[in-house]
């Protein structure tokens, strides 16, 4: 079933989410490699896979919404 476009203040408010997350994300890996307690570092690789699992599920969304703000 075709889902209906995504109004364009929607596709763009998913646009800056995506952007925060993936500056989240990159800062997370960046400073993961100095973590020396084993437990801040679990939490850190927990937060990577999770960013990168809500950063799949946003790209999901915005595709099986494609053409997003075309059509209010």
């Amino acid at each position: 079933m075709a889902k209906s476009p995504l109004a364009i203040h929607e596709t763009l408010e998913i646009h800056e989410i995506m952007t925060m997350k993936q500056s989240c994300l990159v800062k997370a890996v960046a400073v993961r490699s100095f973590v020396k307690d084993e437990t801040l570092e679990k939490l850190i690789a927990q937060d990577i896979k999770d960013s990168e699992q809500a950063l799949n599920d946003l790209q999901k969304l915005l595709a099986d919404h494609e053409g997003g703000g075309l059509h209010e």
